[in-house]
C-alpha cells in the first residue's frame, strides 16, 4: 500500500494531495492513543560531546525556530529530505497534525537536528531526519534513527523509511542501529526499508 502511495505521489501529485488529506484524518483517529503514549515520554536529556543537550517533541510554538533551522541548511542537505513543504504555513500544518510526530534535538538550547515520523493509516511510521552541517559526523544520525525507531515502537507502529541508494550517510545511520529489510524498490533509485519490531527502552542521549 505504501509503495502504491509513493508511486501516485511521484506521478499524480494533485491526486495524491487529496488522498493524503483523507489519509491524515484516518491516521489521526486510528493511532491517537499510541501517538500520545509515545510523545508523553519523548523528552530525553543528556549530552553531545561536553555540551548539555535534550530531545523533545516539537509543537506549533516551534514554527519560527524550525523555520530558521531549515533556512540554515545548504541545498546539499535538503536534496534527500522532502517529507513536507518548508514555508511557515507548511511547517505549522505539520507541527499541528496528528499524522506526524515531530522532534527537535537541542544543544545548549540551539536546535541542531530535526526528526519526524510520518504516520500512515496502515500502521507504518516513516522516518525522516536532518542534522545541521556543523554537527554531522558525530553520531547524531545514528542516535536519531534509534530514537525514532523507539518512538515508533512505543506508538505500536512499524518503523519504515524511503531512502535513496545514493544517500550513503543515511544508509550508514540506519545500518548502525539494527538490521533492516528492503520491502520494495521505488522510482528514482529509492528503496523502502522496514525495521523489525523494536525495543521499548529509551535510547541514551550521549553522543
Amino acid at each position: 500500500m505504501e509503495r502504491l502511495a509513493y508511486l501516485i505521489k511521484q506521478r499524480f501529485p494533485i491526486i495524491f494531495r487529496g488522498i493524503e488529506a483523507l489519509a491524515r484524518a484516518i491516521t489521526g483517529v486510528r493511532f491517537s492513543c499510541g501517538r500520545s503514549r509515545a510523545l508523553a515520554v519523548a523528552r530525553l536529556e543528556g549530552a553531545v560531546g561536553d555540551q548539555a543537550a535534550f530531545m523533545r517533541p516539537l509543537g506549533a510554538d516551534d514554527v519560527e525556530c524550525l523555520g530558521r533551522f531549515l533556512a540554515r541548511m545548504p541545498e546539499s542537505h535538503l536534496c534527500f529530505f522532502h517529507p513536507h513543504g518548508f514555508e511557515p504555513a507548511d511547517l505549522e500544518r505539520v507541527l499541528r497534525s496528528s499524522a506526524f510526530m515531530t522532534y527537535g534535538l537541542f544543544v545548549e538550547d540551539e536546535l541542531v537536528a530535526y526528526a519526524l515520523l510520518k504516520l500512515s493509516p496502515t500502521g507504518s511510521a516513516f522516518i525522516g531526519l536532518l542534522v545541521e552541517p556543523g554537527h554531522t559526523g558525530r553520531g547524531l544520525g545514528r542516535f536519531l534513527v534509534g530514537f525514532l525507531y523507539w518512538q515508533a515502537s512505543m506508538a505500536g507502529l512499524r518503523a519504515r523509511s524511503t531512502i535513496s541508494r545514493h544517500n550513503a550517510a543515511s544508509l550508514k545511520s540506519h545500518e548502525a542501529v539494527t538490521q533492516y529489510r528492503v520491502v520494495g524498490d521505488l522510482p528514482n533509485d529509492y528503496l523502502m526499508i522496514e525495521f523489525p519490531p523494536g525495543s521499548l527502552e529509551a535510547p541514551k542521549l550521549a553522543v
